[in-house]
């Protein structure tokens, strides 16, 4: 069995075949981790306001929510003459 020849031809060949898998392999990997982390949105707080009524009491309350979880909560009484949150 004959043994192949290398030449300088076909050793840069392959090194540039190499190296452009590897960059090849790099760009996908940035643009799939940039994909997502585009796409990957945490669980996001949103704010509930809302006005309870209780017999002649009225409060306007305020919650900051994530998920189901009540993050922060906060109440105050309306003043029944102005219409205004009570100080």
């Amino acid at each position: 069995m004959r043994r192949g020849s290398w030449s300088v031809e076909s050793t840069i060949g392959l090194l540039f075949t190499i190296i452009i898998a590897i960059l090849a392999l790099a760009i996908v990997s940035a643009i799939g981790l940039a994909a997502y982390a585009a796409m990957d949105t945490g669980p996001s707080q949103r704010i509930v306001q809302q006005v309870e009524t209780t017999g002649d009491v009225r409060r306007l309350c305020i919650e900051a929510r994530t998920g189901e979880r009540v993050d922060a909560m906060s109440c105050d009484l309306i003043d029944p003459h102005t219409g205004g949150v009570a100080k």
